[in-house]
């Protein structure tokens, strides 16, 4: 999948033209993805001097992952938004910061996904020795693994499509994947319970549970980047990628999320698990009559 990718420049003299990279910023046009990751180690960067001009670099990859998660949000929300990130947008960024802080030109990049992307920028252009991503990017991960997963069960691009939107009655909200074949055969959705807002996840997942069970009662549809929709049959495969709290957490949104999906009848793996969601898939199309075998 085609990527662009700038890298982030620390320029404590413009007039020298000295610089060192200490990010890089990584999006997808056709996934609406985006990422964003600053170096963990600074050491490089606090030896050129001047610790003011320092923190603002910071300052500005902070403000520019704030506003990924803001665009992610409205994504997964289905919010109004007048966030719009592209790769015009990333060239402004380029065109518009020539000072302290500087980005290269977007430079095209083929991966599978971003987070993948960021790991290839970073051993190429970015010196690191201990990464660290920018919060809330744990989504890339599990969008990258399924994509796999798929892949291995010769699942093909026509048959899957992401970041769908299911409308059922008066609810609407969004899934990672579907695959369809005239008909939508599967859904899944990630769900991440670490080290988040308990309080905002457990409203966000009940909100989802009333699309879900609407679409259990009555059905529905879901409708697909392209403009294409498909119907959804209340007996649906849906399935749910669940990233566990960490041993350090209060487990109770956790159970409570579990609890909502064995009652809608919803399948939840780990995404150690996410094979068996493309196997399922892998069934129901070969049930179907799109695939001659399993």
């Amino acid at each position: 999948m085609r990527h662009v990718y700038s890298l982030i420049r620390f320029v404590p003299d413009p007039a020298r033209g000295e610089f060192i990279n200490v990010g890089a910023i990584v999006g997808c046009e056709e996934s609406s993805e985006w990422g964003i990751r600053q170096i963990s180690n600074t050491r490089r960067a606090r030896a050129l001097g001047n610790p003011d001009a320092l923190k603002t670099v910071w300052s500005f990859i902070d403000r520019l992952g704030e506003k990924i998660d803001r665009y992610q949000f409205s994504l997964e929300s289905l919010l109004p938004s007048n966030l719009e990130l592209s790769e015009d947008w990333l060239e402004d960024l380029h065109n518009d910061h020539r000072n302290i802080v500087q980005l290269s030109p977007p430079t095209p990049i083929l991966t599978s996904s971003v987070e993948d992307a960021l790991d290839r920028v970073f051993d190429l252009a970015v010196l690191d020795p201990a990464r660290q991503q920018h919060p809330g990017r744990w989504k890339n991960k599990v969008l990258a693994a399924t994509r796999k997963a798929y892949r291995e069960q010769s699942i093909t691009a026509s048959d899957i499509s992401e970041r769908v939107t299911l409308s059922a009655e008066h609810h609407k909200d969004r899934f990672d994947f579907a695959v369809t074949n005239g008909t939508t055969l599967q859904l899944v959705r990630s769900w991440s319970f670490k080290a988040i807002d308990d309080r905002y996840l457990s409203n966000q997942i009940k909100s989802w549970g009333w699309t879900v069970r609407s679409t259990r009662d009555n059905g529905g549809s879901i409708e697909i980047r392209d403009g294409r929709s498909f119907d959804v049959d209340t007996d649906v495969d849906i399935e749910v990628i669940c990233i566990p709290p960490s041993p350090d957490q209060d487990d109770s949104t956790y159970q409570e999320g579990n609890s909502v999906f064995r009652t809608l009848d919803v399948h939840s793996v780990t995404l150690e698990e996410v094979g068996t969601i493309a196997e399922r898939a892998r069934q129901l199309l070969f049930e179907s009559g799109t695939m001659l075998d399993i």
